[in-house]
């Protein structure tokens, strides 16, 4: 018998028992969109977690900090040429230690580093424009040519000079501007005040700066959420103008380090770490978010096999009892010349049927479904245009070709049980 005339045979067999090959397709089916389903989100969920990373961080640049020292109890004696006492934080934080410019040089004269930007963070009392009120700065951050922003108005993806800022939206809209685009090319002052100076009299400084872009929300940043975003060189200025003559002066908890190839990350990283740095790249971020979403999905996936592991003894079932209430037609086909392979290979393929048809329902609806669903998640979770179910046409094509071989796998021994009959036997059977 043919190959191509046994796949139509076992397509009309299971036709003529419509609601048993149903209820058995559709057990399968729960197991294919449960599988469906997770995949789709371990695919979204790392394309998230890129796009995270890519628009917090570079694959170029490592965050740096000095090796800690390991925690200890009890009192602790003072020590008077500690950066963490120069720094004048007490209790736990003096424990700290910090970068200092020594640190900096040594980081700048590892292979592959290009730059080394330490964390400056000055603190600003307030930014304003003309006819504005005066609003306390949250935070200033260094801009990062790499790292990719989303922008309400302007852009400043690539560069940004030493007379240019980058404002946040609420910040355009505090400042009296119309809408952000009305922000852009606008004036705005930074007051800074020196902190060794007398705190009745405070020397300061209005520092100008031209509104280059305007810097939205996004449900990806975190590291410039809510910061207004100046050069390096206009950090360090600031900085420096603020501490210059305080014992903070100088030490730095955080350092960006940039080097010239993505490929050398983890090389440079262990430079670091043989001097007594901790680095982080932005793969150790990436890997540890994937991992946290591997466990969750393997979990759900799980509950997906116990399906189909139910499923197997479903197609077992119903293929026992297809034999079993055909078996003087195995019989008359047996007498007719059809040969013991035929007849097994008859019934797995019926099964493969089964389990291609349960497969198909079930991935069919997880993408439909999940198709539909991916804007109210995307609403709910404040993620923009970012799809959390991210269905590839492989892998939904993988599962429903995976279950089928689940299916013939289970209908090998009722298969098994079809070829063996004894044609004589099996027509004498009431």
């Amino acid at each position: 018998m043919k190959y191509f005339d046994t796949v139509r045979r076992a397509g009309r067999s299971l036709k003529n028992a419509k609601a048993r090959t149903l209820l058995t397709s559709l057990a399968i089916g729960v197991g294919a969109f449960t599988i469906t389903l997770s995949l789709a989100a371990g695919e979204g969920g790392k394309s998230y977690t890129d796009q995270i990373v890519n628009t917090n961080t570079s694959r170029t640049e490592l965050l740096v900090t000095k090796k800690q020292p390991p925690a200890t109890e009890g009192p602790q004696v003072y020590n008077e040429n500690s950066a963490s006492n120069a720094s004048g934080m007490g209790g736990a934080a003096s424990q700290v230690s910090y970068l200092n410019q020594a640190d900096l040089d040594t980081m700048a004269a590892v292979d592959h580093v290009t730059s080394v930007s330490p964390n400056y963070s000055p603190s600003v009392r307030y930014i304003t424009t003309e006819g504005s009120d005066k609003l306390i700065v949250d935070a200033i951050a260094i801009f990062s040519p790499s790292v990719t922003g989303t922008y309400a108005a302007g852009s400043a993806n690539g560069e940004l000079s030493n007379s240019e800022i980058i404002i946040p939206e609420e910040y355009s809209k505090a400042l009296g501007f119309t809408n952000a685009a009305d922000a852009i090319g606008k004036t705005v002052s930074l007051r800074a005040d020196k902190l060794s100076s007398p705190v009745t009299a405070p020397e300061s400084e209005l520092v100008d700066f031209t509104v280059k872009a305007v810097s939205s929300k996004s449900g990806l940043a975190f590291r410039t959420q809510n910061s207004i975003q100046l050069s390096n060189e206009s950090t360090r200025d600031l900085y420096t103008y603020i501490n210059e003559g305080t014992r903070a002066y100088g030490n730095f908890l955080l350092a960006a380090v940039e080097i010239d190839d993505a490929g050398e990350a983890n090389t440079v990283k262990e430079s670091l770490e043989s001097k007594g740095f901790e680095a982080q790249t932005a793969e150790d971020l990436l890997g540890t978010v994937n991992t946290f979403i591997n466990v969750l999905l393997g979990i759900v996936i799980g509950f997906g096999a116990l399906a189909v592991l139910t499923s197997v003894f479903g197609i077992i079932n119903t293929q026992y009892i297809s034999v079993l209430e055909r078996t003087q037609q195995i019989g008359l086909m047996k007498a007719l010349g059809m040969r013991r392979r035929d007849v097994g290979r008859l019934f797995k393929l019926e099964a493969a049927w089964i389990g291609f048809l349960g497969g198909a329902i079930g991935a069919g609806l997880a993408v439909i479904l999940g198709t539909l669903a991916n804007p109210f998640i995307s609403e709910a979770l404040d993620l923009g245009d970012i799809h959390l179910l991210s269905f590839n046409p492989l892998a939904v094509a993988g599962v429903v070709i995976g279950l089928m071989l689940v299916a013939v796998v289970s209908g090998i021994p009722p298969a098994r049980k079809a070829a063996k009959l004894d044609p004589i036997e099996a027509l004498r059977t009431e």
